[in-house]
């Protein structure tokens, strides 16, 4: 080992000595601090308490003002996710009531116009009438056509028109197209067809003997409204 290596262990060992010392210098300065005489302490010992009674400072303003209004910073963000969620919830319920009331006028506007072709009560011998022409008109040959007692449904009249005619398919055919076209709601039931030879023309093409049940209906308010 070289007189080098001698000088550094040397000098460690002063070092650690030292620092020993001083340490047990600053445990004794605590031993013997008067309380009452605060200005006499040691430099080192003031700032070790300024350090404790600054970091106590810290650990009290933090725990009586800092943790309460972090809380209720903490409460006011949880609420306002709920409320945010809340509003959220209520506007998509809003969008979908707008396009449900929507919906319904669009319902209310097709019901009215539905009623509006149902026909009253002293508009059914003039829709008695208007089947006779359009029958006619498509080549049909009438031998009856009759009202039929009514039948009261829920929420409308049910009129049924029982007729009888004779014509080929073709003038059938376009009766039925007529009937559709009227303006009034008109439906078609119980078909029933015979064919026969047509004494009328000389053709091979057979006469037909139509029996159909139409039926038109009429709002159970138009007859309330009529009888007012």
């Amino acid at each position: 080992m070289s007189l080098n290596d001698f000088d550094d262990i040397a000098e460690e060992a002063s070092i650690a000595k030292k620092k020993k010392f001083n340490l047990d210098k600053f445990l004794q300065q605590w031993n013997t601090l008067d309380a009452n005489n605060f200005g006499s302490w040691p430099l080192s010992v003031k700032v070790t308490v300024w350090i404790f009674i600054l970091i106590g400072m810290i650990f009290l303003g933090y725990m009586l003002l800092l943790k309460p209004k972090m809380d209720e910073i903490s409460d006011a963000n949880a609420q306002e996710q709920n409320l945010l969620n809340e509003f959220k919830a209520k506007d998509s319920t809003l969008r979908n009531l707008q396009a449900y009331q929507r919906q319904l006028q669009e319902m209310e506007a097709n019901f009215n116009q539905q009623l509006e072709q149902l026909p009253k009560e002293t508009e059914i011998p003039g829709l008695v009438e208007d089947m006779n022409v359009t029958g006619v008109n498509s080549g049909l040959k009438f031998r009856n056509i009759r009202l039929e007692p009514e039948v009261q449904q829920e929420f409308f009249i049910e009129q049924p028109i029982s007729i009888e005619a004779v014509g080929d398919y073709h003038s059938f055919g376009a009766f039925v197209s007529s009937i559709a076209a009227l303006p009034r709601i008109v439906t078609l039931h119980d078909f029933t067809l015979t064919a026969g030879p047509n004494t009328e023309k000389r053709t091979d093409i057979p006469q037909i003997t139509y029996t159909v049940k139409a039926k038109t209906y009429r709002y159970v308010g138009n007859a309330t409204e009529g009888a007012q």
